[in-house]
């Protein structure tokens, strides 16, 4: 699973949504704030878009990202790669880190508190990339939670589009953010478009991530047909590719599903 927030950024705008109300920023919950951030989680074996959030960069902002994409797991637990943000680790350990009790030691003085440890299910790596007058010249890929051989032979399983074994990266989070930005108005920035709310910028990030997840195909994930099928290529959807569904849902079967 690739995260990683930095893919938008909204300019200030002191406009509110209300033509009539008087000019000034307003503040409050949905409001312009400034720069804005969008966090966001894919599985990549599936081209599945797990969660997106509108937020800033603090620590609250990961644990409501990776507190959601704990929702969709099915209590295993994937191998998580991302940026060198710090708040990734801290947050994995609250998520999905057990409690380590020291052992007494019969010793005066106070025990040593309980404190969260990574459980060896829990595989975390880190891709920092080093840059120099705006260009990359160099790759750090750190191996932050699991055994370093094992964290390297499940990235190399997932293998890349010309065949070759595949490696920590943030690859697949990145193209994926240039997917959504071509696929969604909001993001362009410098335009009269760009999103000046953020309530209606994770409603539209919420609704365009569920159409491509049961509706619009993936080419990468389609298959060859039966020759006996008259077709070459059989389409397929990241749901259907992560086995939540059967089919290919229509554009009226999705807004009209009902949880």
């Amino acid at each position: 699973m690739n995260c990683g927030p930095s893919l938008k950024k909204t300019p200030r705008s002191p406009w509110d949504d209300n033509p009539q109300a008087p000019l000034g920023r307003k503040r409050g919950r949905g409001r312009s704030l400034g720069s804005t951030w969008i966090w966001r989680a894919v599985a990549p074996e599936y081209r599945l878009r797990l969660a997106s959030l509108v937020g800033n960069r603090p620590l609250y902002s990961a644990r409501r990202l990776l507190r959601r994409v704990r929702r969709c797991l099915d209590g295993s637990l994937p191998l998580f790669t991302s940026d060198a943000l710090r708040h990734y680790a801290e947050v994995l350990l609250e998520v999905c880190g057990v409690w380590a009790h020291p052992r007494p030691t019969g010793r005066p003085g106070r025990p040593r508190a309980p404190r969260r440890v990574a459980p060896p299910e829990l595989r975390y790596a880190q891709v920092q990339k080093h840059r120099k007058h705006g260009r990359v010249v160099e790759v750090t890929r750190r191996v932050i939670f699991g055994e370093s051989t094992q964290v390297q032979a499940e990235a190399a399983a997932l293998r890349r589009a010309n065949g070759r074994p595949g490696q920590i990266n943030t690859a697949y989070i990145e193209r994926d953010n240039l997917t959504l930005r071509q696929e969604l108005r909001r993001l362009a920035r410098k335009t009269l478009g760009f999103s000046k709310n953020r309530r209606e910028l994770q409603h539209a990030l919420e609704y365009i991530d569920a159409h491509a997840n049961f509706v619009k195909p993936h080419q990468g994930l389609r298959q060859r047909a039966s020759p006996d099928s008259g077709r070459r290529w059989v389409p397929r959807t990241a749901a259907m590719a992560a086995g939540l569904t059967d089919h290919r849902w229509t554009l009226e079967e999705w807004l009209c599903y009902k949880p």
